[in-house]
């Protein structure tokens, strides 16, 4: 789960990057392609990483998951939130 959410954070910024940069040019394929997976499938997979995060934590379950993954998904769902709303 958390290396999809970084997968589509990755995209996330490739897709804010074409909108606001005229010199970062893609093709449009890709820039489509950039465009589902950062802007719609991002704060998707970061919710659901967050879900099932408090999940694990609830049962107490010995899953490991590195703190850096966790503080990168987490300033990334508020950037993606923060993005929305300006």
């Amino acid at each position: 789960m958390a290396r999809l959410a970084i997968i589509c954070n990755v995209f996330f910024v490739l897709s804010v990057m074409h909108m606001l940069y005229k010199w970062f040019k893609l093709p449009d394929f890709l820039a489509n392609f950039n465009a589902v997976l950062g802007l719609v499938m991002a704060p998707v997979a970061n919710i659901c990483f967050i879900i099932w995060l408090i999940g694990i934590k609830l049962t107490k379950s010995s899953v490991e998951i590195p703190k850096w993954q966790t503080i990168l998904i987490v300033f990334m769902l508020f950037v993606q939130i923060c993005a929305a709303f300006f």
